[in-house]
């Protein structure tokens, strides 16, 4: 494989392809040509003081949420129609010309560190959602992800496999876990420049309406309690895997048969999945990396 990606294998042989942006690895989207300059390119964004931007590890409600984030900027309950990686700010060149005066705000998201984002981030003291989510249902759901996918951006080895990987501190694409959610829980404890709101992706399955009615007022949208108990049911994992599927054309491109984008949502799961001798060691590593940090998950 020649640039721009970077293609290593894992102990067992299964290849892992990336896009290098220098200090990390991320997925390689094929419409990206010179990853280190789209970091760049996303650094010197023209940003507008009603964006918001949605952040968080891989798989922990990105979509979801971007998805609830539109409404409540839109004060509708209509789904976000257009492709959603035009505002995915690592899978496309930033949009040139879609920024016009009076344009509504516009939703991005990312799974990139706080230091990647665009420096008008800081200028315009841009509003970020910063989502989280219990490990071990990430690990999980991030493993059905790849390893449900075609290509490129599909990963072939066994679960057990993939965990080993997650494990042992090398991580996937955008590098390891435990690195990235430290890294952004020293951000939110320290840096003042910019609103943070972190969304638990628990959190928003036991209360959905409340979590809403948190980001309504995070946002300063004011759509009140009734529209937020509308967005709630609109965007339910059960209507928004019927509605916000991928067109079958390019979903057979992508995903291998009987995978799918939305795939269960739940908290818990990762019960099916790892082994007790996993469950143990996970425990072990997380109880040492994880020293000294208030984050809190549930996982059940």
């Amino acid at each position: 494989m020649t640039t721009p990606y970077v293609e290593l294998k894992d102990k067992y042989g299964n290849s892992i392809v990336f896009g290098n942006l220098g200090d990390l690895l991320i997925p390689p989207f094929p419409a990206i040509q010179d990853f280190r300059q789209h970091k760049q390119d996303i650094r010197e964004m023209d940003l507008k003081s009603d964006d918001v931007f949605i952040t968080g590890y891989l798989k922990t409600g990105n979509n979801w949420h971007h998805e609830i984030v539109h409404m409540l900027v839109a004060g509708s309950l209509e789904y976000n129609k257009e492709f959603i990686g035009r505002h995915f700010l690592e899978y496309s060149p930033p949009q040139k010309g879609d920024n016009p005066p009076g344009s509504p705000p516009r939703v991005f998201f990312t799974h990139l560190k706080f230091h990647h984002l665009p420096k008008q981030v800081f200028e315009k003291k841009t509003k970020l959602i910063h989502l989280d989510r219990n490990p071990k249902d990430t690990w999980v759901s991030l493993y059905n992800h790849t390893n449900g996918r075609k290509g490129t951006v599909g990963y072939e080895g066994t679960w057990n496999q993939f965990f080993d990987l997650m494990i042992s501190g090398f991580g996937y694409w955008y590098g390891d876990w435990f690195d990235h959610v430290l890294g952004w829980e020293e951000v939110i404890k320290t840096q003042t420049q910019v609103p943070i709101f972190t969304s638990v992706f628990e959190d928003m399955k036991k209360d959905p309406v409340g979590q809403i009615e948190k980001l309504d007022q995070f946002l300063g949208t004011n759509r009140g309690r009734q529209l937020c108990e509308q967005i709630a049911d609109a965007c339910s994992f059960t209507k928004m895997k019927e509605v916000k599927q991928i067109p079958p054309e390019i979903k057979n491109k992508m995903f291998k048969e009987n995978a799918s984008f939305y795939r269960k949502g739940e908290v818990g799961d990762w019960k099916n999945w790892f082994t007790v001798a996993q469950n143990e060691l996970f425990d072990e590593v997380y109880k040492k990396r994880m020293t000294g940090s208030s984050l809190r998950y549930t996982f059940v």
